[in-house]
C-alpha cells in the first residue's frame, strides 16, 4: 500500500476484514415470479429501490430485502430506469407513456406523458 510499512499495512488489512460484511445476493428478489428489471440506490437512507417485470417499484429493506412500499408506474410491462433523490423516485416503465414521480411514501406527485 504505496510508501507504508509492512505492519501498517498489515493493521489496516486486519482491521477491514474485520468490518467487511458481505450481503446476500439479490438473486431472491422476485415479485410474484417476476424478475428485477430495474433497480436504484437511495441516496439518504439505506433502501434499493427495485423495478419488477409486472410494472411495479417496491423499496426494499435491509440486506434481507424486506419489502416496503410501492406502487405502479404505469402499464403491465417491465420498469425501464428508477432513479431516487432526497425526497423522491422517478421512474419510467417500457409500456406506460410517460414518466413519473412519487413520493418516498408511494404517493404519486407528477406523471408527465
Amino acid at each position: 500500500m504505496g510508501g507504508l510499512s509492512e505492519s501498517v499495512t498489515l493493521q489496516i488489512l486486519q482491521c477491514m476484514a474485520a468490518t467487511y460484511r458481505p450481503a446476500a445476493p439479490l438473486t431472491h428478489l422476485q415479485q410474484n415470479g417476476q424478475p428485477v428489471t430495474a433497480v436504484s440506490f437511495d441516496p439518504v437512507s439505506d433502501i434499493l429501490w427495485a423495478g419488477f417485470n409486472t410494472g411495479n417499484v417496491v423499496a426494499l429493506y435491509t440486506p434481507q430485502g424486506i419489502r416496503g412500499v410501492g406502487f405502479p408506474v404505469g402499464g403491465d410491462l417491465a420498469v425501464k430506469k428508477i432513479i431516487a433523490g432526497d425526497q423522491y423516485v422517478r421512474a419510467v416503465g417500457l409500456a406506460s407513456e410517460g414518466a413519473g414521480q412519487w413520493s418516498k411514501g408511494g404517493r404519486n406527485q407528477w406523471y408527465c406523458r
